[in-house]
């Protein structure tokens, strides 16, 4: 990292030195020309042309982190992890998970009337124990969901979604249709048959 500084710091004072001694000598300048990326750039003094490649260095840096993070969260959520979640997680938990998959960006004040809970103090604790329940798959709570938190004036409101490539891994899987669809069956065969008594006369 020090030698690229290096010979950054002596590029740079190489151009500039040159389009001194050029100016000085009252020499016709030609805009500088690099290519990047495949792209051809021009710059009419070193200075915009260091200016400019920083930029571009910069950008580059941004555009593969962002890449590289949308790569690992995609790979992470495989059918197998995502159905580790499903049945690692409690019912209470798996109805969160629903109703935020169908109201994406749905707000705390709404979750705790959907799931029919008493107050925001009771969404917490529903909270708390997904996070538990995920660290015991080791899962972090933030691969799964993202909570916006927003002030207007002194009111909070919190907002709720679920990680888009979690959203395409249910999608694959059916879900929650197929196991809304499960747990109706079980339900129904758990019931106790009804017996009839015919009475006779």
């Amino acid at each position: 990292m020090k030698k690229e500084r290096q010979a950054q710091f002596v590029l740079d004072n190489t151009l500039r030195y040159l389009y001194i001694a050029l100016r000085n000598n009252r020499c016709p300048l030609m805009a500088i020309e690099f290519k990047h990326r495949g792209t051809t750039w021009r710059a009419d003094t070193p200075e915009e042309a260091i200016a400019l490649r920083n930029k571009l260095e910069k950008e580059d840096k941004v555009y593969v982190h962002e890449h590289e993070e949308m790569d690992r969260l995609s790979a992470f959520w495989t059918p197998d992890r995502f159905m580790d979640v499903i049945n690692g997680v409690g019912d209470l938990q798996r109805r969160f998970m629903v109703v935020i998959y169908e109201n994406p960006m749905i707000t705390s004040q709404d979750l705790v009337n959907k799931l029919g809970l008493d107050s925001d103090v009771a969404l917490a604790g529903v909270i708390s124990g997904l996070s538990k329940q995920l660290k015991q798959l080791n899962i972090p709570l933030k691969e799964l969901l993202m909570i916006e938190v927003k002030w207007t004036g002194k009111a909070k409101t919190r907002r709720f979604v679920l990680d888009d490539f979690f959203r395409y891994a249910a999608a694959e899987q059916n879900w929650p249709e197929a196991w809304e669809q499960e747990l109706k069956r079980k339900e129904e065969d758990a019931a106790p048959t009804k017996r009839r008594f015919i009475r006779k006369i």
